[in-house]
């Protein structure tokens, strides 16, 4: 296959991919709610479709991060990106909460420590990669 040149047929391209994408986490979706329902809940969480649907919208939504912050960023004088500490504080804070939240409903103290842990862990990670780009395209336009 010869690489495509033309812009018009790289967007074109890239429409198809997202329609295909599309229709097939429709199709997943579907399959899992349908398994959902005619068995049970914990039936459609052990079928393997399950880790392919939510693996393929994490990735999708790493991907979006950085169309995100040049989307968002796009300001006449952008202000230089803050420290990585501020939103570290923050991210603990609400994965503390959540902790606190189970612990306070009787959930126990490992149960509370693993949620907490894991909000803490799924809310600083996206942040670490958005201010990552900010810094990227910062550092690329102003210096």
């Amino acid at each position: 296959m010869r690489k495509i040149k033309d812009e018009r047929l790289i967007i074109q391209n890239l429409k198809n991919i997202r329609t295909a994408f599309l229709i097939q986490s429709i199709g997943i979706l579907g399959i899992l709610i349908y398994e959902g329902i005619s068995n049970g809940y914990h039936a459609a969480i052990n079928n393997p479709l399950w880790v392919v649907f939510i693996i393929s919208i994490i990735v999708l939504n790493f991907l979006n991060i950085r169309v995100s912050v040049d989307v968002y960023d796009d300001q006449e004088q952008p202000k230089k990106p803050g420290p990585y500490y501020k939103t570290i504080i923050w991210t603990t804070l609400i994965g503390l909460v959540f902790g606190l939240i189970l612990y306070v409903t009787g959930e126990g103290v490992k149960v509370s420590l693993i949620v907490g842990g894991v909000v803490f862990l799924c809310s600083s990670i996206p942040f670490m990669f958005a201010l990552y780009y900010r810094k990227k395209r910062f550092h690329e336009n102003y210096d």
